[in-house]
């Protein structure tokens, strides 16, 4: 089993970390003593935690250090003498400033496959600022419709996710070589990576954002009878054709007139072979049947998508006696 070390805090590394736990990676979350990882008191509480929390840090083991003590950047170091995986989620510099400068690590440990995420990178002029998920996305030109997603793309899909696959890659490499690596992973560069569409129409001289976005008639949301949404994505011949069949022309008020003269799972039950999808309320997701036939909630959190995690998240320094062996 890998054993990874786990420095990092909030929503990307401990995202990336539940991943690799899904994997059946071992994960020892560091934790500062007295308050640890700051999700721990961050609202919506139950049961005396954060439920942002227990979330992503299932399955996970709890160890308390001052790493602004000599004392605990020994243990720590111990710990990195049996560990495959070190994450770390500080600004570039804090981490030489702890006497824990990935490139002495690397040369202590050279197996060791160390990643440090940040949101700005390692390198370039921005390096030092902070940051926090919107900032990163509108310097990646996503927000240039001027809306805030509902789901944190640079801290989860560009920094979590990408952090998880390249460790898993390091971890492969290193089965060939032997030697590990320092991975710098910036969320703007993840960012800038999941929009190769977008840059290549840019490139082609064309419109960034037109058969995806809402642009195009039939890749568009739409209204029901009910007051509730059917999303519709007919942009193949063969799903167009039943949908021009039932509603005629596939021009846009047509189908805003067409989608209003029945309750939305009307649509969907007839119209499904047409890319007709419900708009579901965030309640109602884990009751629809497809997502229960994936079993994809447990105790009404979701397993991340790399696999099962199981276990309750940690109190605390709950595993410290990991230090003494």
């Amino acid at each position: 089993m890998y054993r990874v070390i786990d420095m990092s805090r909030l929503l990307p590394g401990p995202y990336a970390t539940l991943c690799l736990a899904g994997l059946g990676m071992e994960i020892i979350k560091i934790e500062e003593p007295g308050g640890g990882d700051y999700l721990r008191s961050f609202p919506p509480i139950q049961d005396g935690a954060g439920v942002w929390f227990n979330a992503l840090n299932r399955g996970k083991k709890s160890v308390t250090l001052d790493l602004k003590t000599g004392q605990d950047r020994q243990r720590l170091l111990r710990l990195l003498g049996s560990a495959d995986v070190l994450v770390e989620s500080f600004r570039p510099g804090v981490m030489a400033r702890l006497g824990l400068d990935p490139v002495e690590l690397q040369r202590r440990f050279p197996s060791l496959v160390i990643a440090s995420l940040t949101g700005w990178g390692q390198t370039g002029p921005w390096r030092d600022l902070p940051g926090h998920d919107l900032g990163f996305m509108a310097l990646a030109g996503l927000l240039d419709d001027r809306r805030v997603p509902r789901l944190q793309w640079a801290d989860l899909a560009a920094g979590g996710l990408q952090a998880a696959l390249r460790i898993t890659g390091a971890l492969l490499q290193r089965t060939q070589t032997g030697a590990g690596a320092w991975l710098d992973i910036a969320m703007l560069d993840g960012l800038l990576s999941l929009q190769q569409a977008r840059f290549a129409n840019l490139a082609a001289g064309a419109p960034p954002d037109t058969l995806l976005t809402g642009e195009t008639p039939c890749y568009d949301l739409y209204r029901c009878a009910d007051g509730r949404w059917i999303s519709l994505a007919a942009l193949e011949p063969r799903f167009l054709a039943p949908l021009t069949e039932a509603a005629g022309p596939p021009a846009r008020e047509n189908l805003t007139a067409f989608f209003a003269s029945e309750p939305r799972d009307a649509w969907v039950e007839r119209l499904g072979n047409a890319c007709v999808v419900p708009v579901l309320d965030l309640e109602e997701v884990a009751g629809h049947p497809q997502v229960a036939a994936r079993a994809l909630f447990d105790r009404g959190l979701p397993h991340p998508p790399t696999g099962p995690v199981t276990g309750r998240a940690p109190m605390l320094g709950e595993h410290n006696s990991i230090l003494e062996g």
